[in-house]
């Protein structure tokens, strides 16, 4: 067996993992495009178990999932001019700033993501060339993302109300964002 030297052995070395990682992500990529938990990465062309693509249904996960809101918290911003009501074993989080959005987080515990409110005097958060459906959230006309993803225009503001990935707070996160009231 010939000997070779380390920069070719590096280079085979680099290369393999190169082959045997671009393998791992297609193959944990096909796993997401078909999971029912992940909305936004199924194909185009998937159909769900009614034969229809999900992705364009209009009914919204409020009305298949009641949550009873009776006994919430209400949080009101001032400088943000909105209030909503929320689950009382989740944090409200001071409001912090990034790239021109001011990002206000719900945290609803340990085991989920943070549930995020963008506020931007010039445009919606991840939101463009996505579909959505007509809603309405505080009085106004609003954008809906398959029940994940918000977007209002209100106080000259646009507000982006995003799940994130704690998908199975859909019902209450629906229930949030329909509870959101705007302030002049």
């Amino acid at each position: 067996m010939q000997d070779y030297s380390p920069q070719t052995k590096s280079f085979i070395i680099l290369i393999t993992l190169a082959i045997i990682g671009t393998y791992l992500c297609l193959a944990l990529w096909s796993n997401l495009s078909t999971s029912p938990f992940v909305p936004s990465y199924r194909p185009i062309n998937y159909k769900g178990p009614q034969g229809r693509n999900p992705l364009n249904q209009q009914t919204s996960v409020s009305q298949a999932t009641p949550v009873d809101t009776s006994h919430w918290r209400t949080y009101s911003d001032k400088e943000l001019k909105l209030s909503f009501s929320y689950d009382p074993t989740w944090k409200v989080l001071q409001a912090t700033s990034k790239n021109g959005y001011r990002i206000l987080q719900v945290d609803p515990g340990t085991k989920y993501y943070n549930i995020k409110i963008y506020v931007s005097p010039s445009s919606y958060y991840i939101m463009d060339g996505l579909p959505s459906t007509a809603d309405n959230i505080g009085g106004q006309s609003a954008q809906n993302v398959n029940n994940a993803l918000y977007g209002v225009k209100a106080n000259r503001e646009y507000y982006t109300f995003d799940v994130g990935l704690s998908m199975s707070l859909l019902p209450e996160v629906d229930a949030l964002v329909h509870s959101v009231k705007f302030q002049n």
